[in-house]
C-alpha cells in the first residue's frame, strides 16, 4: 500500500485572499491594523463620553469648540518637525512613546471623572498636551504603513486603515452607549486607555525594519529637513490641490458632522445619549462605506468620485439644517459621512502613493495639518456662531460656503482635477519604478 507524507509547514503563514485585500497577507501591516481597530474603537469611546461631559460641565457649543481648538492647536506648531522626526528616527519607537502617552492621559482624565474631580480647565490642559503628542504620531504613523507593504500596495493600506477609522466611528460609539448606560463615563476612558495596548504590542511585534534614506546619506538638520519638505511640496501643484480640498473639508464638513454633533443631538433633536450614539454610529456606517469604495473600486472613475464627494456632503449637511425628525438626521449624517470619507480616503491614497519614500513623512505631515490643523480654528468658529446664530444656520452656511469653494479648487487648483489625478497618477507609476528623482530632489 502507498503511503504519502505530509509537506513541511511553510515557513510563512499563507492566507489566501481576493486581490482588492492581498495586503493582509503580509503579517506587520496585519498586526498594525488589527491593533489599530481595537485603538480606534476605543477613542471614539472616548469621544462620545467626553462629548457629554463637556457639555455637563459648561452647557454650550462654544465649549466643544475650545477643546477641539485645544487638541488639535498644538498640533499646528509641532507637526512639521514631527514629519521631519518621521523620516529621520525609527518611526516605530516614535509611535510606542506617543501611544504610551495616549494611553496615560485617558487613564488620568478617568481616573478624574470616577473622583468627581473633573473640571473643565483640566480637559482643556490635557487636550493641549494630547495635540503635541499628536503631532508626532500622526505623521510616524502615516508614514509607517506604506514600509510595510510592497509599493504597489500602498493603495490598499490607505484603503483598509481608512475603513479601520471610520468602521471604529460605527462600533466605538455603539459600544459607548451601552457602557455609559450601564457603568458611567469614567469606564469609557478606562477602555480606551486599554485599548492602547493593542497598538504597543503590535509595535513590538514588528519585524519590519526599512532605514530611512541611503546607506551614508548625510542626514540634514530638522531645518534643512523642513525646508526640503516644504521644496517639495511647493514643486507639486497637484499635492496642493489635493490638500486643499482636505483643507475644506475639514473646516466646513467635519466640524458640523463630528465636533458638534453632541450639541446637536441635545439642543437641536433634544435627545440625549442614545441618539448621539445612533448618530455618531450612522456617521460611522456611512464613512465605512466611503471607505470601502477605496477597497473595492481603487483605480477608476477617481475624478467623479471626487466631484461627488464635493456635492453630497453639502447637501447632507443642509438636510440636517432642516431636520428634526432623529430618523431623517440619523440618514443624512450618514450621507455626510459617506462623502467626506469617500472623498478625502482617495485623496490620501493618490498624496501616499504618489509620493517618494525619503519625503512621506514630511509630506504626511502637510496632510495632518490640512486635515486636522484647520479644525481646530473652524471648530472654534463654528461653535461662536452657533450662539450667536443656532447650529441649523451654521449647518447650511457652511455647505454653501464649502460647495463654492470645492468647485473652485476643482476646477483651477492644480490645472484641474483631471490634471490632478493624471499627473499623480505618472508620480506613481515613477515611484514603483524607483524613480521620481525630480520630486525626490525637488529643492535641494
Amino acid at each position: 500500500m502507498a503511503t504519502r507524507t505530509l509537506p513541511p509547514p511553510s515557513s510563512r503563514l499563507r492566507i489566501s485572499l481576493p486581490p482588492s485585500l492581498s495586503v493582509l497577507a503580509e503579517r506587520d501591516f496585519r498586526l498594525i491594523w488589527l491593533g489599530s481597530a481595537v485603538s480606534l474603537t476605543g477613542t471614539w469611546m472616548q469621544v462620545i463620553a467626553q462629548g457629554i461631559i463637556v457639555l455637563t460641565l459648561w452647557d454650550s457649543a462654544f465649549a466643544l469648540g475650545i477643546i477641539s481648538f485645544a487638541n488639535m492647536a498644538p498640533s499646528l506648531v509641532v507637526m512639521l518637525f514631527g514629519g521631519v522626526a518621521a523620516d529621520r528616527a525609527e518611526k516605530r519607537l516614535i509611535l510606542i512613546m506617543t501611544q504610551c502617552l495616549m494611553a496615560g492621559s485617558a487613564g488620568v482624565v478617568g481616573l478624574l471623572v470616577l473622583l468627581g474631580a473633573l473640571q473643565f480647565w483640566m480637559l482643556v490642559a490635557v487636550a493641549l498636551a494630547l495635540g503635541i503628542v499628536i503631532g508626532y504620531d500622526m505623521p510616524a504613523y502615516q508614514a509607517l504603513l506604506p514600509e510595510l507593504v510592497p509599493p504597489e500596495k500602498i493603495g490598499q493600506v490607505v484603503a483598509l486603515n481608512s475603513s479601520t477609522f471610520h468602521g471604529s466611528r460605527m462600533i466605538g460609539p455603539a459600544i459607548a452607549g451601552m457602557v455609559i448606560a450601564a457603568v458611567g463615563y469614567a469606564a469609557a476612558y478606562f477602555m480606551n486607555a486599554l485599548s492602547f495596548l493593542a497598538v504597543i504590542f503590535s509595535l513590538l511585534l514588528l519585524k519590519h525594519r526599512r532605514a530611512s534614506g541611503e546607506p551614508g546619506e548625510r542626514r540634514p538638520s530638522a531645518l534643512e529637513g523642513l525646508r526640503e519638505g516644504i521644496a517639495h511640496a511647493r514643486a507639486r501643484p497637484n499635492l496642493q490641490a489635493m490638500l486643499m480640498l482636505t483643507a475644506l473639508n475639514t473646516t466646513f464638513v467635519f466640524p458640523s458632522i463630528a465636533v458638534l454633533m453632541p450639541f446637536y443631538a441635545k439642543d437641536v433633536l433634544g435627545r440625549g445619549a442614545t441618539t448621539l450614539g445612533l448618530l455618531m454610529a450612522a456617521a460611522g456606517v456611512g464613512s465605512m462605506f466611503g471607505a470601502l469604495l477605496l477597497i473595492w473600486w481603487a483605480e477608476t472613475w477617481r475624478e467623479a468620485r471626487i466631484w461627488f464627494g464635493a456635492v453630497a456632503a453639502p447637501v447632507a449637511l443642509v438636510i440636517l439644517s432642516l431636520s428634526r425628525s432623529p430618523a431623517i438626521s440619523i440618514a443624512a449624517a450618514g450621507l455626510a459621512s459617506f462623502a467626506f470619507s469617500s472623498q478625502l480616503g482617495l485623496i490620501q491614497m493618490m498624496i501616499q502613493e504618489s509620493t517618494p519614500p525619503r519625503f512621506r513623512g514630511r509630506v504626511m505631515s502637510l496632510h495632518g495639518i490640512t486635515f486636522s490643523g484647520s479644525m481646530p480654528l473652524a471648530g472654534l468658529i463654528s461653535a461662536g456662531a452657533v450662539v450667536a446664530f443656532g447650529l441649523p444656520f451654521v449647518m447650511a452656511a457652511s455647505a454653501l460656503i464649502f460647495v463654492l469653494a470645492s468647485v473652485c479648487v476643482l476646477r483651477y487648483a492644480g490645472g484641474g482635477i483631471g490634471q490632478v489625478v493624471r499627473e499623480s497618477s505618472r508620480e506613481y507609476e515613477a515611484v514603483m519604478a524607483g524613480g521620481a528623482p525630480n520630486l525626490a530632489r525637488a529643492g535641494e
